[in-house]
C-alpha cells in the first residue's frame, strides 16, 4: 500500500480558486494512475475564521482508496494526497501534478504502508500464497475457538 503526499508551491492561483477545474483534476487522477473511480469527485469550499485560510478540499473515492487534494489560491499552494492499495508510480503522479498546476516547486512524501497486511493484491500475485496461509492458520483458530 503506497501513500503518496505532493505540497505544490508556486501554482497558479487562478486553477487553484477554479471549483470546476479541481473537480475535472480528481475526476482525471485515477485514469491518469490507472486506477478505477468508484464514485463522482466531491469539491467543497471552505470558509475558515481567516479569509487567507479558506480554499476548496476535494476528494474521489477509488476501488483502492483515494485521491483528495487541499487548495489555497491566496497561498499558490495545493497538497495532493494518492493512496492505493494497488501499486501506481510515483513519477506520473508528480508529473501530473506538477503540469496541471504550473509549477516545478514540488515536495514529495511517499509511505509504504501496512506492510504486513496479508490482503494480497492483484498486482502482486506472489503474495497469494501467503495471503492464503495466513487465512487457513485464522479459519483453524476460529474453529478451535468455537469447539
Amino acid at each position: 500500500m503506497l501513500h503518496v503526499m505532493l505540497d505544490l508551491y508556486g501554482c497558479n492561483p487562478e486553477l487553484l480558486a477554479d471549483e470546476a477545474f479541481l473537480r475535472s483534476v480528481l475526476e482525471e487522477y485515477p485514469d491518469r494512475i490507472n486506477m478505477v473511480k468508484v464514485g463522482p469527485a466531491e469539491v467543497r469550499y471552505i470558509q475558515t475564521s481567516s479569509p487567507l485560510d479558506d480554499g476548496y478540499s476535494g476528494f474521489v473515492i477509488i476501488a483502492t482508496s483515494h485521491v483528495s487534494l487541499h487548495a489555497w489560491a491566496p497561498y499558490r499552494m495545493i497538497n495532493l494526497d494518492v493512496f492505493s492499495c494497488e501499486d501506481f508510480s510515483i513519477n506520473d503522479v508528480v508529473d501530473f501534478a506538477c503540469k496541471t498546476f504550473q509549477t516545478q516547486d514540488v515536495e514529495v512524501h511517499a509511505v509504504e504502508r501496512a506492510t504486513r497486511s496479508p490482503r494480497v493484491s492483484s498486482r502482486q500475485p506472489g503474495r497469494m500464497v501467503d495471503a492464503l496461509s495466513l487465512q487457513a492458520e485464522a479459519l483453524q483458530d476460529e474453529q478451535l475457538r468455537v469447539s
